[in-house]
């Protein structure tokens, strides 16, 4: 079990009738700490970052404007499955908006900016010492692990520096490495659109961009750069929240995720197993699978993991602070389990309809901000806010059930 940030005490416990301590302590760090150097060390990267992709892709719209403008809207809308992905999870109850925008931005802008000139020495690095063929069948495998995988989990070490006590459990980390992931998987994906559409041979630059975006979007990209940094990050939050473990397990723990991540992504860049699907699409698709199923399996398996504690960490933090009109006992059995807030949805669906399913995963969504705001600020101004959030949604389940509001969401599928 993760070591929990233990507030001061005395401290009063919220209800929906008292709301405010204004005695509340301040327990969490925020992202913007503008008096760490951790925090000018990511603007640094950031704006250097961003600066050299718009010239990459200004120097593209010179070339393919259209191109370039197709990509953009394509990719980015690729991005919004993922992000509701994460949503679904209720991942986005871990950090405020502003840490999973600035891990966004670190894989997007930072990472990929640091990666293109070492990508590109290590293969010529290669080309030189085994040859042109060598690197050219053996070049992503050697570049892209190593140097992807270390800047990305950089990222990871800069935020978790920034905000040191944000990160409370292990999926706390690994949803912010998940984040770093997808924004470089969105940039990079950019990127190799762009250049393809100024290598294509015909004049059309719409093809080239649609070309990328079956193969690198479609077909490969549920297991990509935002599976490897979440498995890497694994190993960074072990290390993190896992004090009261000796330091050698914990070092070894890390090593260990991030020697996993790596194997993953040469594993996926090597040319093994190239010819098992034969050729075109159809044969893409099988080497994918074939490639991609496994690297998913071991990421289901280290992301069940990651969320096993996070029930332990909900309870203590809504027994401490909530009292049973905003939560219920049942509710906060529920909260800790992803598989367990499901299970209720579905039968409240199936007794009282989509809507109150609905309608109970908001008021689900709330219980967890509003824990997480507790965690940050005690019972103060901002968990007063969230508190009657949480009141309110559950008025408006009971109006849609038609049961009283003082009973719990958890009770709410074995009514009837």
């Amino acid at each position: 079990m993760s070591t929990l940030h233990q507030p001061f005490t005395p401290h009063r416990r919220l209800s929906a009738a008292a709301l405010v301590d204004e005695r509340a302590p301040l327990g969490v760090d925020g992202f913007f700490q503008p008096r760490r150097a951790a925090f000018w060390l990511y603007v640094f990267f950031l704006a250097n970052g961003v600066f050299s992709m718009v010239s990459n892709f200004t120097l593209g719209f010179r070339i393919v404007p259209a191109a370039v403008v197709f990509a953009t809207l394509l990719w980015t809308l690729y991005a919004v499955p993922f992000l509701l992905f994460f949503r679904s999870l209720d991942l986005f109850e871990q950090h405020p908006p502003l840490g999973f925008a600035m891990a966004f931005g670190w894989g997007g802008f930072a990472a990929c900016y640091l990666a293109l000139p070492v990508n590109s020495a290590v293969q010529s690095l290669s080309a030189k010492l085994f040859g042109p063929q060598f690197t050219a069948e053996w070049g992503p495998a050697l570049a892209g692990p190593i140097n992807e995988e270390l800047l990305k989990l950089l990222g990871v070490v800069v935020l978790i520096m920034i905000a040191r006590t944000q990160f409370r459990t292990i999926l706390s980390v690994v949803a912010v490495g998940a984040m770093i992931g997808l924004g470089f998987q969105i940039v990079e994906d950019l990127l190799y659109s762009v250049n393809t559409a100024i290598q294509f041979p015909y004049a059309n630059q719409i093809a080239p961009v649609g070309l990328m975006f079956l193969v690198r979007g479609v077909i490969t990209g549920i297991w990509s750069h935002a599976l490897y940094t979440s498995v890497a990050a694994f190993g960074i939050g072990y290390f993190v929240t896992r004090r009261h473990e000796p330091l050698v397990r914990r070092t070894a723990v890390a090593v260990g995720a991030f020697a996993l991540a790596w194997s993953m992504h040469f594993f996926w860049n090597s040319p093994w197993l190239q010819d098992i699907g034969g050729g075109g699409v159809g044969g893409i698709v099988v080497l994918s699978l074939v490639k991609g199923l496994p690297i998913l399996a071991v990421g289901y398996l280290l992301w069940k993991l990651a969320g096993r504690e996070e029930g332990t960490q909900i309870r203590t933090v809504a027994d401490h602070y909530l009292d049973d009109d905003l939560m219920t006992p049942e509710e906060r059995d529920a909260l800790g389990s992803l598989h367990a807030r499901r299970h209720l949805r579905r039968h409240m669906k199936k007794i009282h309809g989509r809507k109150a399913a609905r309608t109970l995963h908001r008021l689900q969504r709330a219980q967890l901000h509003l824990i997480r705001v507790c965690e940050e600020n005690g019972t103060g101004l901002p968990a007063a806010r969230a508190a009657q959030d949480v009141t309110s949604l559950r008025a408006d389940l009971a109006a849609t059930t038609h049961t009283p509001a003082t009973t719990g969401a958890a009770a709410a599928p074995n009514a009837g």
